[in-house]
């Protein structure tokens, strides 16, 4: 499937990013994070960033150079994929971490365990936590937000009208589309089978494609192991799974052996759609492109 990179922001942005946070190393700005708790933030030059959306975020604002490490979902930009990996922010190593001397450890609502988090701060390096957007709206905030913390609120303002200009776009081209019944089935082989509904991020993506979410539309929320019963009953025309997950399991026709997929509107008519999860489900700067995509196969729209 056509995958578009976004190019970096124009060079006058990334300076404007790189100034503002010399900027914040002079002000000693401190945040409050979504975990209630204060930062002190006063050197932003070596991050280490715990989420790939926040890492593609950091180098948007055009401090990508002090980025010092990064976790195992950031896969975009190219430049960030070579830097020292921490872990996985879920299951953080305070020691992986430290190992990489931060001066700036950014994470969000599912970095854990708390433990960890709290061994970080006690060796002196502020932790900012940031919350997870499961909307548009929100996501144009945590880019405002990330600007503040690392003081490049002009550039994380642009950021997030461009991001938001690309994504009224697209959500323009699907307006007149016909409402689809659609499911995110998370899967990581044939023990790992999960519906997404309510509150995850593939639910603005699966309404802004003119989708009607059907994990939401039964009352999930969050996510719950796949039973062949509700799958059937929930009846999605779409099934949208992560690519990685797809290939374990073998492809298409293992996927709709799996207990109800084949007895679906989308498993008669193999509408199965697998994206990357580092791509589908990293909701930051690229998300226009997996909105795009998924009208385009979907709704056969451009």
């Amino acid at each position: 499937m056509r995958r578009t990179l976004l190019a970096l922001v124009a060079a006058g942005l990334i300076l404007l990013g790189c100034s503002s946070g010399d900027e914040a190393a002079e002000n000693g700005d401190s945040f409050v994070g979504a975990d209630g708790v204060a930062s002190a933030v006063s050197d932003t030059s070596r991050i280490v960033s715990l989420s790939g959306d926040l890492t593609e975020i950091i180098f948007e604002l055009g401090l990508g150079d002090s980025v010092v490490g990064i976790d195992i979902t950031t896969v975009y930009p190219e430049a960030a994929t070579s830097l020292p990996i921490v872990g996985i922010g879920r299951f953080l190593s305070a020691e992986a971490v430290l190992a990489q001397q931060p001066t700036l450890v950014i994470g969000d609502t599912q970095t854990d365990p708390l433990s960890a988090i709290e061994q970080i701060r006690a060796a002196g390096v502020p932790v900012v936590i940031l919350d997870i957007p499961t909307t548009f709206d929100g996501l144009y905030d945590k880019m405002r937000l990330l600007g503040e913390v690392l003081n490049a609120t002009d550039a994380a303002e642009q950021l997030a009208d461009r991001v938001k200009g690309e994504v009224d776009a697209e959500l323009a081209v699907a307006a007149d589309a016909d409402a689809t019944r659609m499911a995110y089935v998370y899967t990581r082989g044939p023990d790992v089978v999960l519906l997404f509904g309510e509150g995850m991020v593939t639910n603005p993506l699966i309404e802004g494609a003119a989708g009607i979410d059907v994990g939401a539309e039964s009352g999930i929320e969050g996510s719950i192991p796949v039973t062949a019963e509700a799958l059937v009953a929930a009846a999605p025309a779409v099934i949208i799974v992560p690519e990685e997950g797809y290939g374990i399991l073998g492809g298409l026709d293992a996927f709709l052996a799996l207990p109800g997929v084949a007895q679906t509107p989308a498993g008669e008519s193999r509408a199965v759609y697998a994206y990357p999860e580092g791509d589908f489900l990293t909701f930051g700067p690229r998300v226009a492109e997996s909105l795009r995509l998924l009208i385009e196969d979907v709704h056969g729209l451009p």
